[in-house]
């Protein structure tokens, strides 16, 4: 199982998440679909939560790498959104430690639904 997938189901079993949408604003990936379907092969798949490898601090020295890790979510109502998305990152930020260790995490959680 992929790190995104594994990250979409750690989210989706948290307790006041709802649901899980697509990394992307709908329009993005319409526009990201379209352009898939008008070149060879098949549609892309729309991701759920998305990784990406920064780059090292400009050749720094012992600069850890780090990961950027984007997810929306919608709440159930039952816990504050505030409190929801930092339990949220919190959570993102110690599994990728526990699956790449020496990586340091910048979570990015947008609250797209409240109360779903």
């Amino acid at each position: 199982m992929s790190l995104e997938a594994e990250i979409h189901q750690l989210v989706l079993g948290m307790d006041g998440v709802a649901a899980v949408y697509a990394a992307d604003p709908v329009w993005l990936t319409a526009v990201k679909q379209l352009g898939s379907l008008l070149g060879p092969g098949e549609a892309a798949p729309v991701p759920f939560v998305v990784c990406s490898e920064e780059a090292d601090d400009a050749g720094v020295p012992g600069a850890a790498p780090a990961m950027s890790v984007r997810v929306r979510i919608g709440t159930d109502g039952s816990l504050p959104a505030p409190g929801l998305a930092r339990a949220v990152a919190a959570g993102i930020r110690t599994h990728v430690a526990v699956q790449r260790p020496g990586v340091e995490v910048k979570a990015v959680v947008e609250i797209s639904a409240i109360g779903v």
